[in-house]
């Protein structure tokens, strides 16, 4: 599926198809202080907090994208982030043909007279190139593409010697995940998770509760909050993950990832859209897996993209062209998460409604 992706330059206070001609119509938001990125099931906005650049930052109780408040704040660059899939935020779907368009909208209406309230259409198409059906799993994801490529995701013991004959972790242990691609006849390739989204049922469509766990291409929002990070790559075609266990806030479910997976060339490593990043807390910073190249990983905090992907790989199927070449959506679960006692050091992630460490 291809996905346009959009720059938002706003009008306040609402959209002119519902203005009538004596309405006063306010000027337009500043060019790039509202960014969106969609891909084909989610996403990422960046509102600028001082939007209007008077020195007055909105107040995000009264900003959402739709039913969905911010997900994280980014202070030190001063923004607004909203990372949402489209199942979410009372996004309206629209097919025409292989075009699917999904829209809703940012709105701001604070109580306060000396701020200036605004609505903006939030607009995402996609066009469908492919149908691959993803695979439900348990404990081991397996995933065969149209292209001859096979995914797996895998739950692993401590030394990824083999897999885990484990389902039930204890709160804030780790939890070990192996992503790998087995390419058959087509030459070597790097693979990394796009997105990975954790949820309370397989069907992610379904789900009442879910947690962003890596978003952005590559980024794992979760190791800013959790002891989460990539381990190093013993194979390019292979990724691994250590994942703190967590629980949903204020209910006791089995967990399942939600994981979308890609391949690339292996010889292009480093790119916005092309990486795997942890946050070192340690240090403060984002830090990529493959090589040194730091400053691809700035983008963490923002909206993640590149002016051209030429080196992407490309799939020779002519019945689905896709760039690069992916796995839709791998389940990887069930997992379930316990807590061994009572105690005031719980591992809970409040994800995008709400989960717990």
């Amino acid at each position: 599926m291809e996905t346009i992706n959009h720059k938002l330059v706003g009008r306040r206070p609402g959209d002119p198809s519902t203005l009538s001609q004596s309405t006063l119509i306010f000027p337009t938001v500043p060019e790039n202080s509202v960014i969106y990125k969609c891909n084909r099931t989610s996403v990422h906005l960046a509102v600028k907090m001082d939007l209007w650049e008077t020195g007055l930052r909105l107040d995000p109780e009264f900003l959402y994208l739709g039913s969905c408040p911010s997900s994280h704040v980014n202070d030190a660059l001063a923004y607004f982030h909203f990372q949402y899939s489209f199942k979410e935020c009372r996004f309206a779907r629209l097919t025409s043909g292989l075009m699917v368009e999904y829209t809703t909208h940012l709105v701001y209406r604070p109580v306060s007279s000396h701020d200036s309230p605004f609505t903006e259409r939030i607009n995402c198409t996609t066009y469908e190139t492919q149908h691959l059906t993803p695979a439900r799993v348990t404990g081991s994801g397996l995933l065969s593409a149209s292209s001859g490529l096979m995914f797996r995701g895998t739950f692993m013991n401590e030394d990824f010697s083999g897999p885990s004959d484990l389902s039930v972790f204890l709160l804030g242990s780790q939890i070990h995940i192996e992503f790998a691609v087995q390419p058959f006849f087509h030459q070597p390739l790097r693979l990394f998770v796009d997105e990975c989204i954790a949820a309370d049922t397989a069907e992610l469509g379904s789900s009442f509760r879910n947690y962003t766990i890596i978003a952005n291409h590559g980024c794992l929002l979760d190791s800013k909050f959790a002891n989460s990070r990539f381990l190093p790559r013993h194979a390019p075609d292979m990724l691994r993950l250590s994942l703190q266990a967590f629980q949903f806030a204020g209910i006791n479910t089995d967990i399942y990832l939600h994981c979308q997976v890609l391949v690339w060339e292996p010889a292009i490593v480093t790119n916005p859209t092309r990486k795997a990043c942890s946050f070192n807390r340690d240090t403060n910073r984002w830090e990529i897996l493959d090589g040194t190249a730091n400053e691809v990983c700035r983008c963490c905090d923002l909206v993640c993209e590149t002016a051209g992907s030429r080196h992407k790989r490309e799939v020779k199927d002519p019945a689905s062209e896709v760039d690069p070449l992916q796995s839709d959506w791998l389940v990887v679960g069930r997992l379930t998460v316990r807590r061994s006692a009572p105690s005031g050091g719980d591992s809970e992630r409040r994800s995008n409604h709400g989960p717990s460490h």
